[in-house]
């Protein structure tokens, strides 16, 4: 690990478990019920949506004798339309949010694999790299099975990756810890 990285994780080392546990209790949490998971998931990033649309709203209002303003505009209409649409069809917002889960769950799978390989050195790579592999393989599940299986394997998926997620990061600063403090 390079001296700045080591210097972050262990200045952050409780933060990092704390958040690690987290991951972890939620994964559980999703794998032992993916129905609610998946409806939990589906009806806050819903919310997500209509929220920052209404922020895009106010700051294209804010900003409308600014250059963009009609681009701002229309973004901010968009997400708040979006965030209705989604909110008002919970099962069709689920199908929609698994698709786009399986592949942000499958390119965060391939930049962790590259990580790994980038860190591999340190004696925490192979958690990197079963992290990234499993959600690489969650990844195209998701994908494989969209649309029959999303309103489940949207939770179940996600509790898998958090778990995984959850392992590598407690694992960080005890790694950072065995290196000495000037490398």
């Amino acid at each position: 690990m390079q001296a700045e990285a080591l210097d972050e994780v262990r200045r952050n080392s409780g933060w990092l478990v704390a958040l690690g546990i987290l991951m972890i209790l939620l994964g559980i949490a999703a794998i032992a019920e993916p129905f609610l998971a998946t409806l939990i998931a589906t009806r806050a990033l819903s919310w997500t949506f209509l929220f920052a649309g209404i922020v895009r709203l106010v700051q294209a209002i804010q900003s409308r004798k600014q250059r963009g303003f009609w681009l701002k505009l229309l973004i901010g209409i968009l997400y708040v339309v979006m965030g209705f649409a989604l909110l008002g069809n919970i099962f069709g917002a689920a199908l929609t949010l698994t698709l786009a889960f399986g592949i942000v769950i499958l390119a965060q799978g391939i930049l962790e694999v590259i990580t790994a390989f980038q860190v591999r050195p340190d004696s925490y790579w192979g958690l990197v790299l079963l992290s990234g592999i499993v959600s690489i393989i969650l990844g195209i599940l998701i994908l494989n099975r969209w649309p029959s299986n999303a309103i489940w394997l949207l939770g179940l998926f996600m509790g898998v990756s958090f778990l995984f997620t959850g392992l590598w990061m407690i694992s960080l600063p005890s790694t950072a810890r065995r290196y000495p403090s000037e490398v």
